[in-house]
């Protein structure tokens, strides 16, 4: 190679070297300005939530979760603003898309396990998405959970269907629970949830049959609960006032406002009274 070529191809060098490192000058400035530009609008976050400022800390930590989607500090802030939005603000829809962020991106399973069970407490309770409730519970149903929280969460699939008139297949829910060893403090919210069912599609004869196992089982509670009442009702509901009545007499001890029993025992005898076959009021 002559000498004015060596000299040129050295200078190629040169400047490509330099332009090299000008990149990734340039880069590495780059980058430590988006890490800092990250933990400082995160800060700003952190702050105004300290000063419980909701709507400054909801959109610091938003613009962290936006800009750095998947970064350790933009699922903290989303489950940070997760809560603003769910406790403070009540704004419920917003606080399930966050929620939905965190499931999906942090590394943490106790905290993706934590987000999936707000999600379903949220559709359930605060936006009354049954549909939405039925999966995420679904969901829940197929991480590691305990006994009891299995319970918690197969009744509110339950309830959900129930809400949702689809009547049939909360029956087949709610019998597949009550088949499980149920802890007898809960199961009276079982039964009763299997009685509105049968109330509610008029299968009287077994909506009977339940609530007198609620009484039997759960004397208490069922007083408590008036459960007796609902009895009543139900004889009403077949016209078999005799039962109705009686049903009644019983409860009339302990309730509180006994001119209300007696008032319904009255009227119910007025209708026996109307019945066929029926001779004057039964006194």
């Amino acid at each position: 190679m002559s000498r004015p070529s060596k000299i040129r191809a050295q200078g190629a060098g040169l400047i490509a070297s330099a332009v090299f490192l000008a990149v990734g000058a340039v880069s590495a400035i780059n980058g430590g300005c988006s890490v800092s530009a990250e933990r400082v609008e995160y800060a700003r976050g952190e702050k105004a939530e300290a000063q419980k400022d909701w709507p400054g800390a909801v959109s610091h930590y938003q613009n962290v979760v936006d800009k750095w989607v998947s970064s350790d500090l933009a699922v903290r802030a989303a489950g940070h603003a997760a809560r603003i939005l769910c406790y403070e603000t009540k704004a419920f829809a917003a606080a399930v898309r966050l929620y939905k962020h965190v499931v999906l991106y942090d590394r943490r399973p106790e905290a993706r396990l934590e987000a999936q069970k707000r999600i379903a407490e949220i559709d359930f309770e605060h936006l009354l998405d049954y549909q939405g409730a039925i999966t995420e519970y679904q969901r829940l149903l197929e991480l590691p959970h305990g006994k009891d929280e299995g319970f918690v969460y197969r009744m509110a699939i339950a309830r959900s269907y129930f809400y949702r008139s689809e009547f049939y297949q909360a029956q087949i829910e709610i019998d597949r629970l009550l088949k499980e060893d149920v802890d007898p403090g809960r199961a009276f919210d079982a039964y009763l949830l299997r009685a509105n069912i049968q109330l509610t599609t008029k299968k009287l004869d077994d909506a009977i049959q339940t609530l007198n196992e609620l009484i039997r089982r759960f004397p208490q509670r069922s007083k408590d609960e008036t459960i007796g009442l609902v009895l009543a009702v139900c004889f009403e509901e077949q016209k078999n006032y005799a039962k109705a009545i009686e049903t009644l007499a019983t409860l009339k001890a302990d309730y509180p406002r006994k001119d209300f029993i007696e008032n319904r025992i009255k009227t119910l005898r007025e209708r026996q009274s109307l019945l066929p076959g029926a001779h004057g009021l039964h006194k």
